[in-house]
């Protein structure tokens, strides 16, 4: 995925609603969560697997989203060359780069540790929790989801609130990471679902203003 934060958002909330067994409409724009769906009174965060170095890109993203591509400073063409993703002439992302897909696990980890933090302390509180993560591994099929699990599942012993599920999304294969039965789910995307995911949610995306309070469910106006 792109490293744009409301497109990510919305691509999460996607893949639950045609993958996810457990999914109930319907999702609400909210922030801190990223997600509130009042049915299941649940609250979802979605986030990507990153280090605090990577919020240099994340900053040059908040600052010139939508801009034309003549308005960027030629320092950010530069550093980010084929990297910069445009629609309709206007910047929207920038896509990962493949050595920043190195090191997945200990991203996933640093980043689980700081969403979890903040649910302890900053979050809308739920009857359920859950984390949407994206990790950018090299090979899929080579995630050791396992170490994750238990890594996830010992940090949450400490704290009062927790993770009922931590969905990582892994390209290929999103795993569900479900610690009200203790399990974990694969959900391996075919190629035609992985592109179906990706125009839908790209569609949701712009075809309608996402403020607080939207729901993924509602008919386009």
């Amino acid at each position: 995925m792109a490293y744009e934060k409301l497109l990510n958002e919305i691509y999460a909330v996607v893949s639950l609603k045609y993958l996810w067994r457990e999914y109930q409409p319907s999702f609400i724009k909210s922030e801190s969560p990223d997600w509130i769906n009042e049915t299941m009174d649940f609250g979802l965060e979605v986030s990507q697997a990153l280090l605090p170095d990577d919020g240099q890109t994340k900053s040059f993203i908040d600052q010139y989203l939508g801009c034309l591509k003549e308005e960027l400073p030629p320092s950010a063409v530069e550093r980010y060359g084929g990297r910069l993703n445009f629609y309709n002439g206007r910047f929207w992302a920038v896509l990962p780069d493949d050595m920043e897909h190195q090191d997945y696990l200990y991203k996933a980890q640093y980043r689980f540790d700081k969403k979890l933090e903040k649910l302890n302390t900053s979050y809308q509180q739920r009857r359920h929790n859950g984390l949407y993560l994206f990790l950018h591994p090299t090979d899929g099929s080579a995630i050791d989801v396992n170490h994750l699990f238990q890594y996830m599942g010992e940090r949450q012993k400490q704290c009062a609130q927790h993770f009922d599920w931590v969905f990582l999304n892994c390209e290929k294969v999103i795993y569900v990471c479900n610690y009200v039965e203790n399990t974990i789910e694969p959900i391996v995307l075919p190629q035609n679902s992985a592109d179906f995911l990706n125009t839908e949610a790209e569609y949701l995306r712009y075809c309608r203003e996402w403020a607080d309070g939207v729901s993924l469910d509602e008919e386009n106006g």
